[in-house]
């Protein structure tokens, strides 16, 4: 069955025009025929494939007046420790950029890739001029994802071996190359992590970090962890170069979508941090298909998004939707590309 992919729908709303939508935060894999420990093995995964015609297809639900203009795959690698499992980050890279081509006219797109950034100096530099090569320029960023906690195997994620590289020298070093190459950071850490975070990109302004997931408030813990978190985003937000995702909220409250009392907790942690960042810093983002498998429809989470930015103006709403994530990802030159390389 063919799908229309949503850059080609005309939506409207009964009250204006439609809203174009960039999704900064979506994921693609198949674990068939492309193996990655770190989600899991195929058999026992909920979506062992989730290739562009699926996210496609899943964003064709979104609501009026919503309309896919752009898209940002980020990494699935998550981690690669000494020793561990080997994943080859370039081929995902790779993988990707040959499975969004083909939409690009439509839907325009980016890709953060993974890589270590607190390791051998040449090698480091080397898998990210190669990450260049393959994606033919369309790397807007980085993600080394650092979620790691002393004591809560729940906050570490797969093969992240510490809860120092924050600290390092080493990744401070891999941050600057970042900003040689304009390129920007996904941050993505506990709120244990953050005031380090802070101390490492407030000596590096000229480098977009683009907060993964809400600051990772994890739904469970208690006073304490919320109140840490709200002084970790308080130091970020003081940041100008630091933005926010909207993003994965069923990790603060799961279940928000289906249960009143949580989606309003859902509600006043985003109006919170909208509050502190500013609409023109914050985005929201679709996390597909980790919502998915998570329960979570396309229509019932954008359609969130919407209500719980309906007293904004449209100029706070396209920031929210669109051109934050457009600007934190320097998303118009991939879209220059893209024009230039296919002249209608």
């Amino acid at each position: 069955m063919q799908f229309p992919s949503p850059g080609q729908q005309s939506k409207k709303s009964s009250t204006g025009s439609a809203i174009p939508l960039c999704d900064p935060h979506f994921h693609l894999w198949d674990l068939h025929n492309r193996p990655n420990p770190n989600l899991g093995d195929a058999t026992g995964h909920p979506l062992p494939v989730y290739q562009a015609a699926d996210y496609l297809r899943d964003m064709y639900e979104l609501p009026e007046p919503l309309q896919l203009v752009s898209r940002v795959h980020v990494e699935t690698i998550v981690g690669q420790m000494e020793g561990g499992e080997p994943l080859d980050t370039v081929d995902e890279t790779r993988w990707v950029y040959s499975q969004l081509k083909p939409t690009e006219v439509q839907q325009p797109f980016g890709i953060v890739a993974y890589v270590h950034l607190a390791r051998d100096a040449i090698e480091r530099a080397r898998i990210l001029e190669q990450h260049i090569e393959v994606s033919s320029g369309r790397l807007c960023g980085v993600r080394m994802i650092l979620n790691h906690h002393p004591d809560n195997p729940d906050l570490t994620w797969p093969q992240v071996e510490h809860g120092g590289f924050l600290r390092s020298t080493l990744f401070r070093e891999g941050i600057a190359l970042l900003e040689d190459h304009n390129l920007s950071f996904d941050l993505s850490c506990n709120p244990h992590q953050i005031m380090d975070a802070v101390d490492v990109f407030r000596e590096f302004p000229g480098v977009q970090v683009v907060v993964n997931h809400l600051g990772f408030l994890h739904d469970g813990e208690n006073d304490a962890h919320e109140n840490l978190w709200r002084r970790g985003m308080r130091a970020l937000a003081a940041l100008p170069n630091i933005h926010m995702k909207l993003s994965m909220l069923w990790f603060a409250r799961d279940g928000f979508h289906q249960d009143a009392d949580r989606e309003a907790k859902v509600r006043s942690l985003v109006r919170e941090v909208i509050d502190l960042f500013g609409c023109n810093r914050c985005m929201f983002a679709s996390n597909y298909p980790v919502d998915k498998f998570n329960k979570i429809s396309i229509g019932d989470l954008y359609n969130l998004f919407l209500a719980w930015s309906a007293d904004f103006s449209d100029t706070q709403r396209a920031d929210l939707f669109h051109n934050t994530a457009v600007r934190a990802y320097n998303l118009g030159e991939m879209s220059r590309k893209a024009t230039d390389n296919n002249p209608l």
